[in-house]
């Protein structure tokens, strides 16, 4: 049975942490989706997953994966999830920030890669350039475009790891993948920072940051 065949889940969202970084839930039937937990998102995350399936970083940035060793103590067993490209950023302390390194159970291999939990369906998709393994997560709930895509923004290239080349090939190919079904132009986009907007909407912008990129 498809996620479209059952009832909406409920989305939740709260920022945490020095960049107010929004970490989701999405609450299905079966069981809960943690996306990005930051820092300080333990106590809330456990105050609303009873169930919760797995976690779903978007990328491996240190505000958006810091509760992640943390919640695979609470929740043992928990499947985490993250592109291969930025498996290190979770493993180790890149940053010097004294991050709490965390295990991840499965790298996301294949642009538009499908993982199932249960009856839930969620797709990765791969557009490097803020990172290595920078991703959309894609449901039938919305879009989950962490560091890559913001409300009349887009995520910045010039931080270790990041790739202002990658940036561009992703945005050209953000357009496409935009556009390519029709209900996905209307999908809401949820960032890692900020308040959530349109696929389409955002997708009339990229013009206009190539540009700006030269």
């Amino acid at each position: 049975m498809s996620q479209s065949q059952h009832s909406s889940p409920r989305l939740l969202m709260h920022a945490f942490g020095e960049y107010q970084t929004n970490c989701y839930i999405l609450v299905f039937d079966s069981g809960e989706l943690i996306i990005d937990p930051g820092m300080g998102a333990t106590k809330w995350v456990c105050e609303n997953c009873h169930n919760p399936l797995a976690i779903c970083n978007t990328h491996g940035h240190f505000d958006h994966i810091w509760s992640n060793q943390e919640l695979q103590s609470v929740y043992a067993g928990i499947p985490l999830i993250v592109h291969a490209g930025d498996a290190f950023m979770l493993r180790e302390d890149c940053f010097g920030l004294n991050l709490p390194c965390s295990a991840p159970t499965h790298l996301v291999q294949n642009d538009g890669e499908s993982l199932r939990f249960g009856d839930i369906e969620v797709r990765y998709w791969h557009f490097p350039g803020h990172t290595p393994g920078c991703c959309i997560i894609e449901t039938d709930a919305g879009i989950f475009s962490g560091d890559f895509i913001f409300h009349r923004s887009i995520g910045r290239y010039d931080f270790p790891y990041s790739s202002e080349s990658e940036m561009k090939q992703s945005l050209l190919r953000f357009q496409v993948w935009c556009n390519a079904k029709s209900e996905r132009a209307n999908k809401p986009i949820y960032p890692g920072h900020g308040a959530s907007t349109i696929a389409s909407e955002e997708c009339q912008n990229i013009d206009f940051w190539l540009a700006r990129m030269g």
